[in-house]
């Protein structure tokens, strides 16, 4: 019964903080947000409904208990790293626990969870807001493809993947100093970050056909050697050597996924672009940003199949992947016939929910646990080490 009533508050939380994205009315170029010293109408009502859905995740976010498969690990690797123990965490991570416990004057886990709560959500907002077409539809990709909840695990690393989304526009832009810095700054907290240092600047350019086969060449001789590039690396995460994600951390779901998202866009650049010249699309940012993402999806389909045999590979994939929710809204906002783009809309919106109802019936599995959803605010239990 209890996983049931938490599935339906986790879908009340999605359902609601959705129809306020939804009531949040875009701005024209050039409009302006404040008017004779003050803020006008729309920008009041836009940062207000932005305001109640920051408050209504953070609060889910940071009142759980117990909730994600590694919350337990986490607060003994924060007790461990407060007294001075052996953790393999970044030095980012044990630095904010030491500093937040001698805030509080106590080992106070919640607030840890709490803070990177904050931080992630509201990175990924900021880039909804600055970056997406449709902050609606991006924040309505970012809770029905299950995004949001995935981030009470992993936390660190999902702080991590909030910096490398907002870091686009950054690459986008070329703007290579603020994105090696936003970069660093999250590296401090998951290294796996630094992957995208390199990949994010390879994708921003146009690829050659014979440099996508060579890519698919060398991906298929990487698997072909699977066991040395295992080895190759264990030497970049010794923590995972001898552990149970040594069997494998792709999977099908993501990759199927991602592999629709790329269906789409090929169906948009062969129906949607006739009559265009290469040279006239070039010269549009939007086809450029959308060329970007698109080349990010192939990455993380390659990363998801030549290289499911890496530990936790899925978390690469995600740094590729995660620029679906920039992506599907360039797509939908580029259909140049009405009738033709509300029904993909339709269509597009319709998966996702149904995506979101499969998630959240398997969350109770090994690996997600995010079922049923308890609270500190009502548990008297709690983590002590001595």
């Amino acid at each position: 019964m209890t996983r049931i009533v938490s599935i339906v508050f986790y879908m009340a939380v999605a359902a609601g903080t959705c129809a306020m994205a939804s009531c949040m009315q875009p701005y024209q170029e050039g409009e302006p947000v404040w008017s004779y010293g003050r803020r006008t109408a729309k920008s009041f009502r836009n940062r207000l409904l932005m305001a109640g859905i920051f408050v209504l995740l953070f609060g889910v976010s940071a009142l759980r208990f117990d909730i994600g498969n590694d919350y337990g690990q986490y607060t003994q690797t924060a007790h461990e790293a407060y007294v001075g123990g052996y953790v393999v965490t970044e030095s980012g991570f044990n630095w904010l626990v030491r500093f937040l416990y001698w805030i509080v004057g106590w080992e106070c886990y919640e607030l840890v969870f709490a803070v990177f709560a904050f931080a992630t959500l509201w990175i990924f907002l900021r880039a909804f807001a600055g970056q997406s077409v449709s902050f609606s539809q991006s924040f309505f990709l970012f809770m029905t493809m299950g995004l949001y909840f995935q981030t009470f695990n992993t936390v660190r690393y999902y702080f991590a993947l909030s910096v490398a989304l907002f870091s686009m526009k950054y690459v986008l832009d070329g703007d290579h100093l603020k994105f090696v810095f936003w970069i660093l700054l999250a590296a401090l907290f998951h290294k796996s970050v630094l992957l995208v240092l390199p990949v994010y600047w390879i994708a921003s350019f146009e690829w050659k056909r014979w440099q996508v086969a060579a890519g698919l060449a060398v991906s298929a001789a990487c698997f072909l050697g699977r066991g040395l590039v295992l080895k190759l690396a264990l030497v970049l995460y010794p923590s995972y050597r001898n552990t149970i994600y040594l069997e494998g951390g792709g999977t099908l779901v993501s990759t199927l996924r991602t592999l629709a998202v790329l269906a789409l866009y090929a169906w948009f650049v062969c129906t949607q672009q006739s009559g265009l010249s290469r040279e006239a699309l070039r010269a549009q940012r939007w086809y450029r940003e959308l060329r970007f993402y698109a080349q990010l999806n192939l990455l993380a389909v390659v990363t998801g199949t030549f290289f499911y045999f890496l530990p936790v590979v899925t978390r690469i994939s995600y740094y590729f992947g995660v620029s679906q929710l920039l992506m599907i809204p360039l797509i939908l906002r580029n259909i140049r016939e009405q009738s033709v783009r509300r029904k993909v809309t339709v269509v597009v919106f319709a998966a996702c929910i149904l995506y979101l109802l499969v998630f959240l019936l398997q969350a109770d599995q090994d690996g997600v646990r995010l079922l049923p959803y308890r609270s500190w605010l009502f548990e008297t239990e709690r983590y002590t080490y001595i």
